[in-house]
């Protein structure tokens, strides 16, 4: 059911998890290995893990992540669309047996989210628990997640970090009333040059100060995507991603609305300070990986929420 907790103590654990987390030793996650599709020298895995909260993967310039309620209509959105994202997105976390705080969303319908696989694994592969989806509306909820194997789909188990199987949806406990997913357009292929609307719940070391009972956004581009030899699908961009980015959502208009397009599961170097505001450049890590919402990720999706019935 949904907790019933107050907003403040809701607040106050999310801030504790994200404070614990920054106080980690920093160090990266090993390599998803020649196996993985998903090629380059990319660190993989930006969820508020081990310590990868470091200005990351701020390409082009200056962070230009803000506030969906003041980027919004910026970026073509309109009051009613805002209202949706809030309802639909929101943070992903977990506090055993160590604490992890990351973005998720909806996904087909609005009893089981999706989010990267890395979240709900602990570096050295245990399951988390205590596990819960917290939305961003104007009246936020907090639902836990059901992560038995009945109720979940991971891409791997563990999945590996930043790879092909890097995806995680999940079930919730009861769903999000009134919160409508955003479809999947599974025959209309991602492609290099369309625009993005990524929303994160909150990600770390953000240039600006902004209320984190809103989502934060940017609009970015697709820069490559493509032909993938695995299960799933997955795609380049050139937009901003620092601790706590994976599992953020990926919008993009199709044939006029907005649709689920994929999922933010890795960025690059974060150690490197040359690389903040560097120009794209996936020769040397400077671009962000998506998984997209299509394909093998479609699939587990549409049976979770089959299972039900």
């Amino acid at each position: 059911m949904i907790s019933k907790v107050t907003l403040r103590f809701v607040r106050a654990i999310i801030q504790l998890a994200v404070a614990v987390l920054m106080a980690l030793p920093a160090r990266a996650e090993p390599m998803a290995g020649a196996a993985s599709r998903l090629e380059a020298r990319l660190v993989p895995g930006i969820g508020a893990v081990g310590g990868l909260l470091h200005p990351v993967n701020i390409m082009d310039g200056a962070d230009e992540r803000g506030s969906l309620l003041a980027l919004g209509p910026a970026l073509g959105l309109s009051p009613d669309e805002i209202a949706r994202i809030r309802a639909v997105s929101g943070y992903v976390g977990c506090f055993l047996p160590s604490p992890s705080v990351g973005s998720g969303a909806l996904f087909l319908d609005n009893r089981q989210i999706i989010t990267a696989g890395h979240i709900l694994f602990d570096p050295s592969g245990t399951p988390r628990s205590k596990c819960f989806f917290r939305n961003q509306a104007a009246e936020p909820v907090m639902v836990d997640l059901l992560t038995d194997p009945a109720n979940t789909r991971f891409g791997g188990h563990p999945p590996k970090a930043g790879s092909n199987s890097d995806f995680a949806i999940v079930r919730l406990v009861e769903p999000v009333a009134g919160a409508e997913p955003f479809p999947v357009e599974p025959t209309v292929p991602v492609a290099a040059g369309d625009a993005l609307i990524v929303v994160t719940a909150h990600p770390a070391g953000m240039a600006a100060e902004m209320d984190k009972s809103a989502p934060v956004v940017q609009g970015c581009r697709v820069r490559r995507a493509p032909i993938s030899s695995s299960a799933t699908s997955f795609f380049r961009t050139d937009c901003d991603a620092t601790g706590s980015s994976s599992g953020g959502m990926h919008l993009a208009r199709v044939n006029g609305r907005l649709a689920f397009r994929g999922v933010t599961i890795t960025a690059g170097p974060w150690q490197d300070p040359k690389f903040h505001g560097a120009p794209y450049d996936e020769a040397a890590g400077s671009a962000t990986t998506a998984l997209g919402t299509d394909a093998a990720v479609l699939d587990a999706g549409r049976s979770l929420a089959a299972d039900r019935f």
